[in-house]
């Protein structure tokens, strides 16, 4: 099986398509940011990124990260994150919840 994009949902300067669900709380979807996400974060979901093409910044709780293919950061629960570049990110959801998404900036 190969995990490829197959409905994208626009989201301003970025876009997401899921590509597998375990169960209703824990799937895999790709994101592919054009610009700047701004700061949010969730109160129970954990995520893992994973760039798979591209390059650019990733804040997670107050840490720059220069990323690039390959590179690999968690996220914890509550952690404020944002993203800043050209870039396809593999993001893995555990624990996800409608509405836990809480924007401290668009």
């Amino acid at each position: 099986m190969r995990l490829e994009a197959k409905e994208w949902v626009e989201r301003g300067n970025y876009r997401v398509s899921k590509l597998y669900e375990f169960s209703e709380d824990c799937f895999i979807q790709l994101v592919e940011i054009k610009g700047r996400v701004g700061g949010h974060y969730h109160k129970v979901q954990t995520e893992v990124f994973v760039i798979v093409e591209g390059e650019g910044v990733m804040k997670i709780d107050g840490n720059d990260y220069e990323v690039s293919c390959g590179s690999v950061l968690l996220c914890k629960p509550g952690a404020i994150h944002s993203a800043e570049g050209n870039m396809k990110v593999l993001v893995f959801k555990y624990n996800y919840k409608e509405d836990d998404t809480f924007w401290l900036e668009k």
